[in-house]
């Protein structure tokens, strides 16, 4: 009985021994031969478990550990059972071993794709953290100054994370304190191109400003230096609105104060062509009511009517009333055509 027992374990060897997929490929060799193919297979697995050690052995990462670890266990009882003489077994397990050397190795790299992707958006974030604080640099909204600081600790916490190769919660830190910022930055820098607006709108309006209450007390009309006033009140409300930081509506209360400096300003460019028309009007009367024969009646009669025009052309433009005065010098400049004509042909 015992000798048949070990005739039968010995046969089974054998059948396993002639399973082994890499005998069963086309393989047509001795018994030595088979052996030896398999033990090259082991020492792949092994120089593979060798380049896995390498390049786990400076990483913390936990995935590639325990599948190292579970390689290094695998390869020990393919080992154990070539030495036992059951190739069968010891093939699978060193195929075994093969396949989590890899994902060890596998999972290494996954890592350092990790590490460095958590890399690159720390030092993005880094960087626009210093753009943030450059921008708010003597700021004192005290709302972007508590946005700044939640992204600035939520930074500061995934560094800690990731020097201690947590690359997860790293990054969840990281994409808060990114989203953060690219919202803080958006109003901010929505603020500075304001503020950049406004400076520039407000000194040109200025410039207007000042032109225009030049032109009111020159021209010395009442209507011109009120919407002057009204001009340099909307001004000031702009000035106030822009150091509060609605630069919006600031911008708005320019436009309004451009607009009324610019109606003074036209009123006073109206009554300064108005007098230059009433001079021009009434030098050209003098000069032909000294060329009038006292007793020509009818000239004398289109002389007298172009001074009464002349009259409340003057009267209206003292009071600031242009467009009475231009209907007056109208009047007084058809009138005194009718006297060109009639002194040129003799009838009206």
């Amino acid at each position: 009985m015992r000798k048949t027992f070990k005739i039968f374990v010995v046969a089974v060897v054998w059948t396993l021994v002639a399973s082994v997929p890499i005998l069963a490929q086309g393989y047509q060799g001795d018994r030595s031969s088979q052996i030896d193919a398999l033990r090259t297979e082991l020492e792949r697995t092994d120089q593979l478990i060798d380049r896995a050690k390498e390049a786990v052995r400076a990483c913390h990462a936990p995935v590639a550990h325990l599948k190292l670890k579970a390689a290094v266990d695998l390869q020990a009882k393919a080992w154990r059972a070539f030495d036992n003489e059951y190739p069968r077994l010891a093939y699978r397990l060193t195929m075994q071993a093969r396949e989590q050397a890899k994902h060890a190795i596998a999972a290494r790299r996954m890592t350092e794709q990790s590490e460095h992707m958590v890399l690159n958006k720390l030092e993005r974030v880094n960087e626009m953290l210093d753009r943030a604080r450059e921008l708010l640099a003597g700021r004192a909204d005290g709302s972007y100054q508590t946005i700044f600081r939640s992204a600035q600790d939520s930074h500061s916490k995934a560094w800690e994370f990731y020097r201690s190769q947590q690359y997860r919660p790293a990054v969840k830190l990281a994409d808060q304190a990114e989203k953060a910022l690219r919202k803080l930055l958006r109003a901010v820098e929505g603020d500075w191109r304001g503020q950049m607006s406004f400076d520039r709108r407000s000194e040109a309006a200025q410039q207007l400003l000042q032109r225009a209450r030049t032109l009111a007390a020159d021209c010395a009309s009442a209507h011109a230096s009120e919407l002057v006033d009204q001009a340099t009140t909307a001004y000031r409300r702009g000035r106030e609105l822009a150091d509060s930081g609605n630069y919006q509506a600031a911008l708005r209360a320019l436009q309004q104060a451009r607009k009324l400096a610019n109606k003074a300003a036209r009123e006073c460019r109206g009554e300064d062509a108005l007098r230059h028309r009433f001079e021009r009007i009434k030098n050209e009367a003098d000069r032909l009511n000294e060329a009038i024969a006292p007793s020509d009646d009818r000239a004398q009669k289109f002389i007298r009517l172009t001074y009464e025009q002349l009259e409340l052309a003057e009267e209206a433009l003292d009071k600031g009333r242009t467009e009475a005065a231009a209907a007056a010098l109208k009047a007084a400049e058809l009138t005194l055509n009718q006297l060109k004509r009639y002194l040129d042909a003799g009838t009206p």
